[in-house]
């Protein structure tokens, strides 16, 4: 598996051991994987073309949330759903076409148009935690993970792809009061595509102004979970983490995590595996991965995602307000995101990407 933090196109990842499907190297293996890739999209194009003989049709539609904020609402002909808040840019919702709640929100998660909305996945930029590091270089206070998930975002394409695949995008931009806090001029393009079998966000950080930056950001995904004490997650074995519980920094060396506390752990992405993320009994996938650009979209360099695992147990629970006291038995967050010391700067006319793509195996 490759293995460096940020990675140039072109260069060769070092091979370990065979872990999981998406790391083996064998031939066999990975001619087993094109055939089953094969056969799910032809599969898939035999649904599509159902749908469209049943006349199922994907639609996309702006309407009216929880406390009249402002919402669009993605269903895919197949039966999936999506629910994205202006304020925010927050996915709060997204069904599977089985109609499995793969995301959890809080039940008294507040929509008030300022607080940040407790669940689903909110956007952190530009800084994660309740205080930034220095490379972020913020010249005054901010709520904490920053103003990206307290802000309204405007939708600049709402639509229907060739696919049948439902998409909308927002979009944040520097002002004023952003620059009060953190001084950098920016673009902020957050793409949000619903498909029949998974779920997939792409935020873009361009760099707009005239001098490097080093923003953190990161997708605060809450996977709704039958019960979290049994909650195994794999695909970080061997992988370094920061435990902020303890500040110590450790190597995993469990196969799957699992929640026995209140867990909250930063995983290097330059030492996990580059392969999804399986989320198990719940049969959920989540693939993350980075990526920088130069002005013209070329792709310069693959950058391996963070991901924070979190888990507030009874007392942080209960300690939060808009967290239900038993939340914390329902939810596991899986969050990729770009937050470790040694990330990469943006350069002028540059931009960062961060992306997941959320898999239920219903």
């Amino acid at each position: 598996c490759k293995k460096s933090h940020r990675r140039p196109l072109g260069r060769q990842g070092d091979k370990q051991g065979s872990r999981c499907d998406s790391c083996d190297t064998s031939a066999d293996l990975q001619q087993r994987n094109r055939a089953k890739k094969q056969a799910t999209m032809a599969s898939k194009l035999d649904r599509l073309a159902a749908m469209a003989r049943d006349g199922a049709k994907s639609t996309v539609a702006e309407a009216t949330g929880a406390n009249g904020q402002p919402k669009v609402i993605l269903e895919h002909g197949s039966g999936a759903l999506a629910e994205i808040y202006a304020h925010g840019a927050t996915v709060t919702r997204y069904r599977s076409p089985g109609g499995r709640e793969v995301l959890w929100t809080s039940s008294i998660a507040v929509f008030d148009g300022k607080k940040a909305i407790r669940g689903g996945i909110p956007v952190v930029f530009p800084f994660f935690g309740p205080n930034p590091d220095e490379r972020v270089g913020t010249i005054a206070e901010c709520p904490q993970h920053g103003f990206a998930r307290t802000s309204r975002w405007s939708i600049a394409d709402l639509s229907v792809t060739s696919e049948g695949g439902c998409k909308v995008v927002f979009q944040l931009q520097d002002s004023e009061a952003t620059r009060g806090i953190w001084p950098f001029a920016f673009k902020l393009t957050y793409e949000v595509v619903l498909d029949e079998d998974s779920l997939a966000t792409s935020l873009t950080i361009t760099n707009s102004g005239e001098r490097e930056m080093a923003p953190q950001c990161l997708l605060h995904t809450y996977l709704n979970v039958a019960d979290s004490k049994q909650v195994m997650i794999f695909g970080l074995e061997e992988s370094e983490y920061a435990d902020k519980l303890t500040g110590k920094t450790e190597q995993e060396d469990m196969p799957a995590i699992q929640f026995r506390g209140e867990t909250d752990r930063i995983y290097s992405g330059a030492s996990r595996k580059a392969c999804p993320l399986a989320v198990r009994p719940e049969g959920v996938r989540v693939d993350a991965h980075g990526a920088l650009l130069e002005k013209d979209g070329t792709v310069t360099a693959e950058i391996a995602a963070d991901v924070v695992i979190w888990n507030p147990h009874v007392n942080k629970a209960k300690a939060m307000g808009d967290f239900d006291d038993d939340g914390w038995t329902a939810m596991a967050c899986v969050e990729p995101g770009i937050v470790a010391s040694d990330r990469t700067d943006i350069a002028p006319g540059a931009s960062l990407v961060l992306s997941q793509t959320i898999a239920p195996e219903d």
